[in-house]
């Protein structure tokens, strides 16, 4: 019975002192893996801020403002983050460099307030990501007795990370189709129309396409998929070829001038005793 009064006037303190914008959801902020980015701060134009209190699942910073035209301070607190910290005058944002995977997650900002006891939170949801490579794609194929030629096609991305999806394009006869999903499976008959396919992943700060797959000369000839990487490394064998002549070229032709070089002082002491 006496407890009750005690437990409402706590309750009561707690809501006083408690932060704005505490029931609010966290804002979602997107980043490029060892690139940089800036939190922003909302602060009421009219309240004087006593100091600022940064965190992410423990204290990162605390900022105390500038007085009399001086610039505001900011105290590192999280090894982490030395030398990659900063503020953004006169906002006090936070910018954070060169982001690592580890520097995803719950951002906090307590803002505290010189005119009131009321402290301002904002929260930020921090993602970093990768910038996706171009996507390489995985053909499996297997014809039946009757011609008919079933596909499979994977698409994936070298260290894709997190929330990266995939769309397929294939198109023939002035027709497109698209497809959702990293494989695409579909079926190919002798007098069909030559579908060619391409894959597209993304992720919340990157989308980049695949080559062009053509499906009519993998079901037309089996022996297809083994000719082409032949055909590369036949190129790559002809290009050091012609690189490997010319290098014996051009130092045939500096052995030659350097002989030259050395007989032209031997022929005038000659002329010289004659």
């Amino acid at each position: 019975m006496y407890a009750f009064p005690w437990l409402l006037l706590l309750l009561l303190l707690q809501e006083a002192k408690g932060g704005s914008g505490d029931d609010v959801d966290p804002e979602e902020v997107v980043a490029v893996l060892q690139e940089s980015i800036s939190l922003p701060l909302e602060i009421p134009p009219d309240d004087e801020v006593d100091n600022i209190i940064w965190s992410s699942h423990k204290t990162l910073a605390t900022v105390m403002p500038g007085k009399e035209g001086h610039p505001s301070t900011i105290m590192v607190t999280n090894p982490r983050y030395q030398g990659r910290v900063s503020l953004l005058d006169p906002s006090y944002s936070l910018h954070i460099s060169n982001l690592s995977w580890e520097d995803s997650g719950l951002y906090q900002a307590q803002v505290n307030l010189r005119s009131s006891q009321i402290s301002i939170m904002q929260q930020y949801n921090l993602r970093v990501y990768r910038r996706l490579s171009i996507p390489h794609i995985t053909v499996n194929f297997e014809i039946s007795g009757e011609g008919d030629c079933n596909m499979s096609l994977m698409c994936s991305v070298e260290k894709a990370g997190m929330d990266v999806t995939y769309s397929w394009l294939s198109w023939g006869d002035s027709t497109y189709t698209s497809h959702e999903g990293p494989v695409l499976s579909t079926a190919w008959r002798p007098g069909d129309s030559a579908l060619s396919y391409t894959c597209r992943a993304s992720n919340p700060i990157s989308n980049i396409s695949s080559h062009t797959i053509p499906a009519g000369p993998f079901c037309a000839d089996p022996d297809y998929a083994s000719k082409k990487p032949s055909t590369d490394c036949c190129l790559l064998t002809k290009g050091l070829l012609i690189f490997s002549l010319l290098v014996i070229l051009a130092t045939g032709i500096w052995v030659i001038q350097v002989q030259k070089r050395c007989r032209m002082p031997r022929m005038k002491k000659l002329r010289r005793t004659e």
